[in-house]
Protein backbone atom coordinates (compact mmCIF):
# COMPACT_ATOMS: atom_id res chain seq x y z
CA UNK A 1 0.00 0.00 0.00
CA UNK A 2 1.50 3.41 -1.34
CA UNK A 3 1.87 5.68 2.15
CA UNK A 4 2.74 9.42 2.30
CA UNK A 5 4.08 12.35 4.21
CA UNK A 6 3.57 15.66 3.68
CA UNK A 7 4.37 18.87 5.70
CA UNK A 8 4.28 22.47 6.06
CA UNK A 9 5.77 25.98 7.10
CA UNK A 10 3.58 27.50 9.66
CA UNK A 11 4.30 30.67 11.19
CA UNK A 12 8.16 29.30 10.69
CA UNK A 13 7.60 25.60 12.32
CA UNK A 14 7.24 22.53 10.47
CA UNK A 15 3.67 20.81 10.57
CA UNK A 16 1.82 17.69 8.94
CA UNK A 17 -0.59 19.35 6.71
CA UNK A 18 -3.66 19.29 7.55
CA UNK A 19 -7.53 19.78 6.45
CA UNK A 20 -7.19 23.57 7.19
CA UNK A 21 -4.35 24.08 5.37
CA UNK A 22 -5.33 22.46 1.99
CA UNK A 23 -7.12 19.17 0.30
CA UNK A 24 -4.67 16.56 -0.73
CA UNK A 25 -5.40 14.37 -3.89
CA UNK A 26 -3.84 11.27 -4.68
CA UNK A 27 -3.72 8.81 -7.81
CA UNK A 28 -4.52 5.80 -5.44
CA UNK A 29 -2.58 2.68 -5.29
CA UNK A 30 -1.65 2.33 -8.72
CA UNK A 31 1.97 1.37 -9.92
CA UNK A 32 2.71 5.10 -10.45
CA UNK A 33 1.80 7.94 -7.60
CA UNK A 34 0.73 11.39 -8.17
CA UNK A 35 0.02 13.92 -5.42
CA UNK A 36 -2.08 16.91 -5.68
CA UNK A 37 -2.68 19.85 -3.11
CA UNK A 38 -5.12 22.95 -3.37
CA UNK A 39 -4.46 25.01 -0.94
CA UNK A 40 -6.83 26.85 1.47
CA UNK A 41 -7.73 30.37 2.14
CA UNK A 42 -4.15 31.06 3.15
CA UNK A 43 -0.98 31.10 1.00
CA UNK A 44 0.88 27.80 1.60
CA UNK A 45 4.64 26.63 2.07
CA UNK A 46 5.58 23.33 1.47
CA UNK A 47 8.58 21.79 3.59
CA UNK A 48 8.73 18.10 2.37
CA UNK A 49 7.04 15.06 1.14
CA UNK A 50 8.16 11.54 1.47
CA UNK A 51 6.22 8.68 -0.19
CA UNK A 52 6.59 4.89 0.53
CA UNK A 53 5.75 3.20 -2.84
CA UNK A 54 5.76 -1.08 -3.17
CA UNK A 55 8.29 -1.86 -5.44
CA UNK A 56 9.35 -5.19 -7.20
CA UNK A 57 12.97 -4.06 -6.60
CA UNK A 58 15.48 -6.05 -4.62
CA UNK A 59 19.49 -6.19 -4.01
CA UNK A 60 21.05 -7.68 -6.99
CA UNK A 61 18.87 -6.12 -9.40
CA UNK A 62 20.75 -4.33 -11.99
CA UNK A 63 19.97 -0.76 -11.34
CA UNK A 64 20.62 2.50 -13.32
CA UNK A 65 21.52 4.93 -10.71
CA UNK A 66 22.06 8.59 -11.42
CA UNK A 67 24.07 10.61 -9.35
CA UNK A 68 22.58 14.46 -8.54
CA UNK A 69 24.39 16.62 -10.85
CA UNK A 70 26.88 16.44 -13.48
CA UNK A 71 29.77 15.36 -11.97
CA UNK A 72 27.96 12.90 -9.21
CA UNK A 73 29.06 9.55 -10.02
CA UNK A 74 26.04 7.53 -11.75
CA UNK A 75 26.46 3.48 -12.54
CA UNK A 76 24.83 0.24 -13.99
CA UNK A 77 25.50 -2.09 -11.21
CA UNK A 78 23.94 -4.72 -8.98
CA UNK A 79 21.43 -2.78 -6.30
CA UNK A 80 23.37 -2.96 -2.74
CA UNK A 81 21.68 -3.61 0.36
CA UNK A 82 23.30 -0.68 1.56
CA UNK A 83 25.78 2.72 0.34
CA UNK A 84 28.63 4.11 2.52
CA UNK A 85 27.64 8.25 2.75
CA UNK A 86 30.53 10.55 1.96
CA UNK A 87 33.28 10.50 4.79
CA UNK A 88 33.14 13.51 7.47
CA UNK A 89 36.63 14.40 6.62
CA UNK A 90 35.09 15.45 3.10
CA UNK A 91 33.51 18.15 4.90
CA UNK A 92 36.36 19.87 6.00
CA UNK A 93 37.34 20.61 2.47
CA UNK A 94 33.59 21.96 1.99
CA UNK A 95 33.09 18.51 -0.45
CA UNK A 96 29.86 17.98 0.87
CA UNK A 97 28.51 21.94 -1.06
CA UNK A 98 29.09 19.66 -4.59
CA UNK A 99 26.40 17.02 -3.91
CA UNK A 100 23.74 16.36 -2.61
CA UNK A 101 24.13 16.72 0.71
CA UNK A 102 21.93 20.43 1.01
CA UNK A 103 18.80 17.78 0.05
CA UNK A 104 15.91 17.14 2.03
CA UNK A 105 18.66 16.16 4.49
CA UNK A 106 16.49 15.75 7.39
CA UNK A 107 13.90 13.13 5.48
CA UNK A 108 16.85 11.21 3.23
CA UNK A 109 18.35 8.01 4.63
CA UNK A 110 21.88 8.73 4.06
CA UNK A 111 23.04 4.79 3.89
CA UNK A 112 19.88 3.69 0.92
CA UNK A 113 21.15 3.09 -2.44
CA UNK A 114 19.55 6.46 -4.41
CA UNK A 115 18.85 7.64 -7.78
CA UNK A 116 18.09 11.22 -8.56
CA UNK A 117 14.89 11.92 -10.72
CA UNK A 118 15.05 8.17 -12.22
CA UNK A 119 15.51 4.49 -11.13
CA UNK A 120 15.70 1.76 -13.78
CA UNK A 121 16.10 -2.04 -12.91
CA UNK A 122 16.19 -5.37 -14.52
CA UNK A 123 16.43 -8.50 -13.95
CA UNK A 124 15.23 -11.82 -15.23
CA UNK A 125 11.54 -10.77 -15.57
CA UNK A 126 12.33 -7.43 -18.00
CA UNK A 127 12.90 -4.19 -16.62
CA UNK A 128 11.19 -1.66 -14.57
CA UNK A 129 11.59 2.39 -14.37
CA UNK A 130 10.62 4.63 -11.82
CA UNK A 131 10.71 8.07 -13.35
CA UNK A 132 9.78 11.91 -11.63
CA UNK A 133 7.64 14.12 -14.17
CA UNK A 134 8.31 17.03 -12.16
CA UNK A 135 12.04 17.74 -11.89
CA UNK A 136 11.77 21.49 -13.26
CA UNK A 137 10.01 22.51 -10.01
CA UNK A 138 10.92 19.92 -7.33
CA UNK A 139 14.15 17.40 -7.21
CA UNK A 140 13.32 13.62 -6.50
CA UNK A 141 15.69 11.22 -4.76
CA UNK A 142 14.60 7.50 -5.22
CA UNK A 143 15.66 5.51 -2.26
CA UNK A 144 15.61 1.32 -3.02
CA UNK A 145 14.97 -0.69 -0.41
CA UNK A 146 13.40 -4.52 -0.45
CA UNK A 147 10.41 -4.25 -1.98
CA UNK A 148 9.55 -0.87 -1.80
CA UNK A 149 10.68 2.78 -2.55
CA UNK A 150 11.42 5.44 -0.66
CA UNK A 151 10.83 8.58 -2.42
CA UNK A 152 11.78 12.09 -0.97
CA UNK A 153 11.18 14.82 -3.10
CA UNK A 154 12.05 17.85 -2.42
CA UNK A 155 9.18 20.80 -1.94
CA UNK A 156 11.49 23.30 0.47
CA UNK A 157 10.43 26.67 -0.14
CA UNK A 158 6.97 25.65 -2.64
CA UNK A 159 4.99 28.24 -1.70
CA UNK A 160 1.04 27.81 -3.48
CA UNK A 161 -1.50 30.29 -4.02
CA UNK A 162 -4.70 30.40 -1.91
CA UNK A 163 -7.46 28.26 -3.42
CA UNK A 164 -5.24 26.77 -6.53
CA UNK A 165 -4.28 23.06 -7.33
CA UNK A 166 -0.96 22.41 -7.79
CA UNK A 167 0.71 18.55 -8.74
CA UNK A 168 3.79 18.38 -6.10
CA UNK A 169 4.45 14.83 -6.93
CA UNK A 170 4.06 12.66 -10.16
CA UNK A 171 5.52 9.17 -10.25
CA UNK A 172 5.47 7.59 -13.49
CA UNK A 173 6.25 3.73 -13.34
CA UNK A 174 6.90 1.66 -16.48
CA UNK A 175 7.37 -1.68 -17.66
CA UNK A 176 9.46 -2.81 -20.75
CA UNK A 177 11.97 -5.78 -22.07
CA UNK A 178 15.08 -3.39 -21.96
CA UNK A 179 16.10 -0.28 -19.52
CA UNK A 180 17.89 1.76 -21.78
CA UNK A 181 14.80 1.58 -24.04
CA UNK A 182 12.32 2.76 -21.18
CA UNK A 183 15.11 5.57 -19.93
CA UNK A 184 14.80 7.26 -23.14
CA UNK A 185 11.23 7.30 -23.62
CA UNK A 186 10.91 8.23 -19.92
CA UNK A 187 13.47 11.13 -20.01
CA UNK A 188 11.48 12.17 -23.43
CA UNK A 189 8.36 13.09 -21.69
CA UNK A 190 10.64 15.91 -19.22
CA UNK A 191 12.08 17.86 -22.21
CA UNK A 192 13.04 17.87 -25.60
CA UNK A 193 16.80 18.67 -26.73
CA UNK A 194 17.87 21.79 -28.61
CA UNK A 195 19.25 21.08 -32.05
CA UNK A 196 22.59 20.35 -31.56
CA UNK A 197 25.50 18.86 -34.09
CA UNK A 198 28.14 16.30 -33.06
CA UNK A 199 31.52 18.00 -32.48
CA UNK A 200 34.86 17.62 -31.52
CA UNK A 201 37.14 20.06 -30.39
CA UNK A 202 40.44 21.31 -28.08
CA UNK A 203 40.39 22.48 -24.58
CA UNK A 204 43.15 24.07 -22.59
CA UNK A 205 42.27 22.41 -19.39
CA UNK A 206 43.95 19.00 -18.88
CA UNK A 207 47.07 20.95 -21.12
CA UNK A 208 47.83 23.78 -19.06
CA UNK A 209 45.78 23.62 -16.28
CA UNK A 210 45.30 26.96 -15.05
CA UNK A 211 48.72 27.98 -16.58
CA UNK A 212 47.71 29.76 -19.70
CA UNK A 213 48.45 32.68 -21.19
CA UNK A 214 47.67 34.37 -24.91
CA UNK A 215 50.96 33.15 -26.18
CA UNK A 216 50.42 29.51 -25.51
CA UNK A 217 47.12 29.67 -26.99
CA UNK A 218 47.96 31.28 -30.28
CA UNK A 219 50.42 28.22 -30.61
CA UNK A 220 47.99 25.61 -30.25
CA UNK A 221 45.76 27.28 -32.61
CA UNK A 222 48.78 27.34 -35.19
CA UNK A 223 48.97 24.15 -34.27
CA UNK A 224 45.57 22.49 -34.23
CA UNK A 225 44.92 24.74 -37.99
CA UNK A 226 48.23 22.59 -39.69
CA UNK A 227 47.22 19.41 -38.01
CA UNK A 228 44.83 18.32 -40.49
CA UNK A 229 42.57 16.96 -38.19
CA UNK A 230 38.93 18.17 -37.62
CA UNK A 231 38.51 20.36 -34.58
CA UNK A 232 35.12 22.51 -34.46
CA UNK A 233 35.92 24.14 -31.08
CA UNK A 234 39.01 25.44 -29.37
CA UNK A 235 37.78 26.40 -25.81
CA UNK A 236 39.68 28.63 -23.51
CA UNK A 237 39.27 27.08 -19.88
CA UNK A 238 39.97 28.75 -16.31
CA UNK A 239 42.75 30.83 -16.25
CA UNK A 240 42.30 33.51 -18.45
CA UNK A 241 39.93 35.80 -15.91
CA UNK A 242 42.18 38.07 -13.53
CA UNK A 243 40.20 35.81 -10.55
CA UNK A 244 37.00 33.55 -10.59
CA UNK A 245 33.97 36.30 -10.43
CA UNK A 246 36.12 39.40 -11.75
CA UNK A 247 35.06 38.50 -15.43
CA UNK A 248 35.78 41.50 -17.50
CA UNK A 249 39.16 41.48 -15.74
CA UNK A 250 42.06 39.58 -17.19
CA UNK A 251 45.28 37.94 -15.74
CA UNK A 252 48.60 38.95 -16.61
CA UNK A 253 49.34 36.41 -19.85
CA UNK A 254 46.38 38.40 -21.34
CA UNK A 255 47.34 42.24 -21.96
CA UNK A 256 44.94 42.49 -24.89
CA UNK A 257 42.25 40.53 -23.43
CA UNK A 258 40.68 37.18 -25.09
CA UNK A 259 39.20 38.87 -28.10
CA UNK A 260 41.98 38.29 -30.28
CA UNK A 261 42.17 34.60 -29.43
CA UNK A 262 38.59 34.22 -30.75
CA UNK A 263 39.37 36.17 -33.72
CA UNK A 264 42.33 33.62 -34.42
CA UNK A 265 40.54 30.77 -33.79
CA UNK A 266 38.04 31.79 -36.04
CA UNK A 267 40.41 32.47 -38.69
CA UNK A 268 41.44 29.35 -38.18
CA UNK A 269 38.67 27.85 -38.72
CA UNK A 270 37.14 26.67 -35.12
CA UNK A 271 34.25 27.79 -33.42
CA UNK A 272 36.09 30.05 -30.34
CA UNK A 273 34.89 29.09 -26.68
CA UNK A 274 35.12 30.59 -23.45
CA UNK A 275 34.72 29.09 -19.96
CA UNK A 276 32.93 30.71 -17.12
CA UNK A 277 31.75 30.03 -13.98
CA UNK A 278 29.07 32.64 -13.65
CA UNK A 279 27.26 31.76 -10.52
CA UNK A 280 29.67 31.38 -8.31
CA UNK A 281 32.94 34.32 -6.98
CA UNK A 282 36.49 33.46 -5.21
CA UNK A 283 36.89 35.01 -2.10
CA UNK A 284 39.88 37.51 -3.05
CA UNK A 285 37.44 38.79 -5.64
CA UNK A 286 37.41 42.46 -6.11
CA UNK A 287 33.43 41.50 -7.11
CA UNK A 288 33.13 40.16 -3.57
CA UNK A 289 35.23 43.21 -2.14
CA UNK A 290 33.08 45.90 -4.02
CA UNK A 291 29.51 43.86 -3.43
CA UNK A 292 29.43 42.02 -0.64
CA UNK A 293 25.58 42.41 -0.48
CA UNK A 294 25.57 40.32 -3.98
CA UNK A 295 27.02 37.06 -2.01
CA UNK A 296 24.52 34.33 -1.11
CA UNK A 297 23.37 34.51 2.66
CA UNK A 298 22.17 32.11 4.42
CA UNK A 299 19.20 32.38 7.47
CA UNK A 300 22.02 33.65 9.84
CA UNK A 301 23.45 35.98 7.52
CA UNK A 302 26.41 34.46 6.67
CA UNK A 303 27.94 33.88 3.39
CA UNK A 304 27.22 30.54 1.53
CA UNK A 305 30.07 28.50 0.63
CA UNK A 306 30.09 26.84 -2.61
CA UNK A 307 33.20 24.71 -2.46
CA UNK A 308 37.07 24.79 -1.35
CA UNK A 309 39.44 24.98 -4.54
CA UNK A 310 43.42 26.08 -4.13
CA UNK A 311 43.57 27.48 -7.32
CA UNK A 312 41.09 30.06 -6.30
CA UNK A 313 42.49 30.69 -2.91
CA UNK A 314 40.37 28.55 -0.62
CA UNK A 315 36.63 28.51 -0.11
CA UNK A 316 34.73 30.28 -2.89
CA UNK A 317 30.73 31.94 -2.51
CA UNK A 318 27.85 31.23 -4.45
CA UNK A 319 25.99 34.07 -5.64
CA UNK A 320 22.84 35.63 -5.01
CA UNK A 321 21.07 35.30 -8.24
CA UNK A 322 17.39 36.89 -6.61
CA UNK A 323 19.44 40.09 -6.21
CA UNK A 324 18.52 42.40 -9.37
CA UNK A 325 21.56 43.49 -9.56
CA UNK A 326 23.46 40.29 -9.64
CA UNK A 327 21.55 39.41 -12.40
CA UNK A 328 22.14 42.24 -14.50
CA UNK A 329 26.00 42.19 -14.41
CA UNK A 330 25.68 38.59 -15.14
CA UNK A 331 23.80 39.13 -18.20
CA UNK A 332 26.26 41.98 -19.07
CA UNK A 333 29.32 39.45 -18.56
CA UNK A 334 27.58 37.22 -20.92
CA UNK A 335 26.50 39.58 -23.65
CA UNK A 336 29.95 40.79 -23.71
CA UNK A 337 31.61 37.83 -23.86
CA UNK A 338 29.42 37.17 -26.86
CA UNK A 339 29.01 39.68 -28.96
CA UNK A 340 32.20 42.25 -28.02
CA UNK A 341 34.89 39.39 -27.72
CA UNK A 342 32.88 37.30 -30.14
CA UNK A 343 32.72 34.07 -28.60
CA UNK A 344 30.21 31.13 -30.19
CA UNK A 345 30.53 28.40 -27.86
CA UNK A 346 30.64 28.58 -23.82
CA UNK A 347 31.36 26.01 -21.69
CA UNK A 348 29.56 27.04 -18.34
CA UNK A 349 30.64 25.86 -14.90
CA UNK A 350 30.06 25.24 -11.47
CA UNK A 351 26.04 25.79 -12.30
CA UNK A 352 25.03 23.77 -8.85
CA UNK A 353 25.64 26.60 -7.09
CA UNK A 354 22.60 28.14 -7.91
CA UNK A 355 20.90 25.06 -6.05
CA UNK A 356 21.92 25.93 -3.09
CA UNK A 357 19.51 28.48 -1.98
CA UNK A 358 17.13 26.86 -0.16
CA UNK A 359 15.09 29.84 1.13
CA UNK A 360 11.22 29.82 1.26
CA UNK A 361 9.46 31.18 -1.73
CA UNK A 362 10.87 28.39 -4.29
CA UNK A 363 12.35 25.30 -4.37
CA UNK A 364 15.76 24.32 -5.08
CA UNK A 365 15.04 22.57 -8.41
CA UNK A 366 12.85 25.89 -8.99
CA UNK A 367 15.61 28.24 -8.21
CA UNK A 368 18.09 26.14 -10.79
CA UNK A 369 15.80 26.04 -13.76
CA UNK A 370 15.37 29.65 -13.37
CA UNK A 371 18.95 30.30 -13.54
CA UNK A 372 19.33 27.70 -16.52
CA UNK A 373 16.72 30.07 -18.69
CA UNK A 374 18.39 32.87 -18.03
CA UNK A 375 21.70 31.42 -19.11
CA UNK A 376 19.77 30.41 -21.72
CA UNK A 377 18.39 33.81 -22.69
CA UNK A 378 22.04 35.55 -21.68
CA UNK A 379 24.26 33.15 -24.46
CA UNK A 380 21.80 33.73 -27.31
CA UNK A 381 22.89 31.64 -30.24
CA UNK A 382 25.88 30.74 -29.02
CA UNK A 383 25.99 27.24 -27.80
CA UNK A 384 26.33 26.24 -24.48
CA UNK A 385 28.05 23.40 -22.61
CA UNK A 386 26.48 22.94 -18.95
CA UNK A 387 28.75 21.56 -16.68
CA UNK A 388 28.49 20.79 -12.70
CA UNK A 389 24.61 21.04 -13.19
CA UNK A 390 21.65 18.77 -12.22
CA UNK A 391 21.05 17.11 -15.62
CA UNK A 392 17.31 17.89 -15.38
CA UNK A 393 17.57 21.50 -14.33
CA UNK A 394 19.96 21.58 -17.98
CA UNK A 395 17.64 19.74 -19.99
CA UNK A 396 16.52 21.10 -23.35
CA UNK A 397 18.07 24.38 -22.51
CA UNK A 398 21.77 23.61 -23.37
CA UNK A 399 22.82 22.19 -26.73
CA UNK A 400 25.09 20.09 -24.62
CA UNK A 401 26.22 18.50 -20.79
CA UNK A 402 28.94 16.83 -19.16
CA UNK A 403 27.03 13.78 -18.09
CA UNK A 404 30.35 12.32 -15.88
CA UNK A 405 32.89 13.55 -13.40
CA UNK A 406 36.25 15.36 -14.66
CA UNK A 407 38.40 12.81 -16.01
CA UNK A 408 42.20 12.48 -14.96
CA UNK A 409 45.60 11.13 -16.53
CA UNK A 410 45.14 8.50 -14.26
CA UNK A 411 42.53 6.13 -13.74
CA UNK A 412 41.15 6.95 -10.32
CA UNK A 413 41.97 8.91 -7.30
CA UNK A 414 42.23 6.79 -4.04
CA UNK A 415 42.06 9.48 -1.43
CA UNK A 416 39.32 10.93 -2.60
CA UNK A 417 37.75 7.59 -3.46
CA UNK A 418 38.42 6.58 0.27
CA UNK A 419 36.66 9.79 1.22
CA UNK A 420 33.45 8.10 -0.86
CA UNK A 421 33.63 11.54 -2.66
CA UNK A 422 30.65 10.89 -5.42
CA UNK A 423 32.03 14.06 -7.62
CA UNK A 424 35.65 13.14 -7.21
CA UNK A 425 38.03 13.73 -10.13
CA UNK A 426 38.15 10.08 -11.51
CA UNK A 427 38.79 8.67 -14.69
CA UNK A 428 36.77 5.57 -14.45
CA UNK A 429 34.16 7.18 -12.28
CA UNK A 430 33.34 9.44 -15.46
CA UNK A 431 33.49 6.53 -17.93
CA UNK A 432 30.67 4.98 -15.59
CA UNK A 433 28.93 7.87 -15.77
CA UNK A 434 28.61 8.14 -19.45
CA UNK A 435 27.60 4.42 -19.85
CA UNK A 436 25.12 4.85 -17.05
CA UNK A 437 23.61 8.05 -18.63
CA UNK A 438 23.92 7.45 -22.30
CA UNK A 439 20.08 7.59 -22.26
CA UNK A 440 19.93 11.26 -22.13
CA UNK A 441 21.94 12.17 -25.62
CA UNK A 442 19.76 13.55 -28.03
CA UNK A 443 17.27 13.86 -25.68
CA UNK A 444 17.68 16.14 -23.14
CA UNK A 445 21.13 17.49 -24.65
CA UNK A 446 24.36 16.08 -26.60
CA UNK A 447 26.37 13.93 -24.04
CA UNK A 448 29.63 15.45 -23.29
CA UNK A 449 31.42 12.63 -21.68
CA UNK A 450 34.79 14.65 -20.97
CA UNK A 451 37.89 14.90 -22.91
CA UNK A 452 39.93 11.94 -24.52
CA UNK A 453 43.26 12.13 -22.91
CA UNK A 454 45.52 10.21 -25.69
CA UNK A 455 49.20 11.65 -24.60
CA UNK A 456 52.17 9.06 -23.85
CA UNK A 457 54.05 11.55 -21.18
CA UNK A 458 53.00 13.70 -18.23
CA UNK A 459 49.96 10.87 -17.96
CA UNK A 460 49.88 7.29 -15.56
CA UNK A 461 47.11 6.24 -17.71
CA UNK A 462 47.98 2.69 -19.70
CA UNK A 463 47.88 2.33 -23.33
CA UNK A 464 44.52 -0.16 -22.60
CA UNK A 465 43.06 2.80 -20.49
CA UNK A 466 44.06 5.14 -22.71
CA UNK A 467 41.92 3.50 -25.40
CA UNK A 468 38.78 2.22 -23.28
CA UNK A 469 38.60 6.07 -22.48
CA UNK A 470 38.62 7.06 -26.37
CA UNK A 471 36.28 4.62 -27.18
CA UNK A 472 33.74 5.29 -24.42
CA UNK A 473 33.73 9.06 -25.20
CA UNK A 474 33.52 8.68 -29.38
CA UNK A 475 30.88 6.03 -28.90
CA UNK A 476 28.58 7.87 -26.41
CA UNK A 477 29.79 11.53 -27.01
CA UNK A 478 27.98 13.94 -29.26
CA UNK A 479 30.94 16.65 -27.70
CA UNK A 480 34.15 15.01 -28.13
CA UNK A 481 37.83 17.05 -27.44
CA UNK A 482 40.79 16.14 -26.67
CA UNK A 483 43.17 18.42 -24.38
CA UNK A 484 47.01 17.37 -25.32
CA UNK A 485 49.87 19.01 -27.27
CA UNK A 486 48.43 17.34 -30.66
CA UNK A 487 52.31 17.96 -31.99
CA UNK A 488 53.72 15.62 -29.82
CA UNK A 489 51.72 12.91 -30.80
CA UNK A 490 53.22 9.86 -32.49
CA UNK A 491 51.71 8.96 -35.96
CA UNK A 492 49.73 5.73 -34.43
CA UNK A 493 47.80 8.41 -31.75
CA UNK A 494 47.29 11.01 -34.55
CA UNK A 495 46.28 8.57 -37.25
CA UNK A 496 43.51 7.41 -34.11
CA UNK A 497 43.19 11.14 -34.09
CA UNK A 498 42.75 12.10 -37.34
CA UNK A 499 39.40 8.91 -37.43
CA UNK A 500 37.59 10.56 -34.56
CA UNK A 501 34.87 12.45 -36.62
CA UNK A 502 31.74 11.63 -34.60
CA UNK A 503 28.81 10.69 -36.31
CA UNK A 504 27.42 11.54 -32.54
CA UNK A 505 26.48 9.05 -29.84
CA UNK A 506 25.64 5.69 -30.26
CA UNK A 507 22.27 4.75 -28.96
CA UNK A 508 22.46 2.33 -26.15
CA UNK A 509 19.36 -0.61 -27.05
CA UNK A 510 20.48 -3.57 -24.12
CA UNK A 511 22.68 -3.54 -21.45
CA UNK A 512 23.90 -6.51 -19.68
CA UNK A 513 26.40 -7.03 -16.77
CA UNK A 514 28.18 -9.87 -16.10
CA UNK A 515 31.51 -10.83 -14.47
CA UNK A 516 32.58 -6.55 -14.10
CA UNK A 517 32.19 -6.45 -17.54
CA UNK A 518 29.49 -3.84 -19.11
CA UNK A 519 28.12 -5.49 -22.47
CA UNK A 520 26.19 -2.89 -24.38
CA UNK A 521 24.32 -3.34 -27.69
CA UNK A 522 23.76 0.15 -29.38
CA UNK A 523 22.17 0.83 -33.00
CA UNK A 524 26.04 0.42 -34.19
CA UNK A 525 27.20 -2.41 -32.66
CA UNK A 526 28.29 -4.29 -29.34
CA UNK A 527 30.71 -3.35 -27.26
CA UNK A 528 32.33 -4.31 -23.79
CA UNK A 529 34.09 -2.73 -21.25
CA UNK A 530 35.56 -3.67 -18.04
CA UNK A 531 35.85 -0.61 -15.97
CA UNK A 532 37.29 -1.44 -12.69
CA UNK A 533 38.29 0.29 -9.82
CA UNK A 534 42.23 -0.75 -10.72
CA UNK A 535 42.26 -0.31 -14.24
CA UNK A 536 39.66 -0.57 -17.38
CA UNK A 537 39.75 -1.87 -21.14
CA UNK A 538 37.55 -2.57 -24.07
CA UNK A 539 36.86 -6.08 -24.09
CA UNK A 540 35.27 -6.63 -27.38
Amino acid sequence: MTEWRLAVRRRGTVVPVSATDATVTTSGDGPGFWLDVTAGAAELELDHLVIRLPAAVRPGDLAWLSGYQTWSESQVRPLAARRRPLHPVARLFKLDRYGDAAIARDQRDPRAECSHEVLAVQNGTGAQLWGSRLGFDAYTVIEAGTDELRIVVDVAGWRLEPGRTTRVAWIEHHHGEHAPELLRAWAATVATARPADAITGWTSWYRYYGDIDARRLTGEIDVLAASGVRFDVFQIDDGWQARVGDWTGFAPGFPDGVAPLAASARRAGMRPGLWLAPFVTARNSDLAEAHPDWLLRDDRGHRVPAGWNPGWKGTFYALDLQHPEVVDHLAGVVRTARDVWGFGFFKLDFLYAAALDGRPGATRAQRMRRAMTLLREWCGEAAVLGCGVPLVSAAGLVEYCRVGADVAARWEDPVQRALRYPERISTVSSMRSSVARAWTDGVWFGNDPDVVILRTDDTRLSEAERRALFTVNTTLGSLVFVSDDVAGYDDETMALLAGWDPPGAATVRQHSRAGGVDHLVTDRGSLGLALGDVTGRVVG
